[in-house]
């Protein structure tokens, strides 16, 4: 039976409470221990939350140093995106915003007509690269869709020195993933800055052995 005042809590047990010399009540030493030992088990749920994050950090880091010699970012990114993060439906394009245009630079599971609308830069991708922000359409449920964006999951922008270079659409999640996790939005935040940093590398490259 519970007790009123309560809600569907049942009254403290007499075992958990210690009436003090002052007549004011104290937690058991029992109840203490049991808090502390919760409190202990969160912090080393977020030690371990961490070094997940660190370890796929790392992974990430190490392939985009290979990209230097290997001169494969944008397949890179993708690989990524679908190892660390779980999709396979990703579409990387340059932005120029001097003329506000897109060129689509790499793409894997996504049709040509899908990436052609993406390139006009309308809606969700548009929309990351005029307000420099990475978008998120489950975040943003007052913004509508358009036909094309239905199975959008990001639109991630690659920001170097200020300046956006590109912009990642993430389309469908892998079906064992419902959706993005914590430690999926501080990889993407690592891939906005480090990802536009090799992307501009590899520009700064191929401008150098053009004829």
């Amino acid at each position: 039976m519970t007790g009123t005042g309560n809600g569907n809590r049942p009254p403290a047990k007499a075992s958990d409470r210690i009436e003090t010399s002052s007549g004011k009540t104290a937690i058991s030493p029992g109840t203490e221990k049991l808090q502390r030992r919760v409190h202990q088990l969160s912090l080393r749920e977020q030690l371990e939350r961490n070094h997940f994050l660190l370890e796929r950090l790392n992974a990430a880091s190490v392939r985009l140093l290979q990209t230097l010699e290997q001169h494969d970012v944008c397949e890179a990114i993708g690989e990524i995106i679908a190892n660390l993060i779980g999709s396979e439906e990703v579409a990387i394009f340059h932005y120029f915003p001097m003329v506000r245009t897109f060129k689509l630079a790499w793409s894997s599971g996504i049709e040509d007509d899908t990436l052609r609308a993406f390139g006009s830069g309308a809606g969700f991708l548009g929309r990351a690269a005029l307000g420099q922000t990475s978008q998120f359409p489950k975040r943003q449920l007052n913004t509508p869709l358009l036909s094309y964006e239905k199975d959008l999951t990001a639109c991630i922008v690659l920001k170097s020195s200020h300046e956006i270079v590109g912009v990642i659409a993430i389309l469908g999640l892998l079906p064992q993933k419902s959706c993005l996790e914590w430690a999926d939005f501080e990889l993407l935040k690592f891939l906005e800055v480090y990802g536009a940093v090799a992307l501009q590398f590899q520009r700064l490259q191929q401008e150098q052995v053009a004829p």
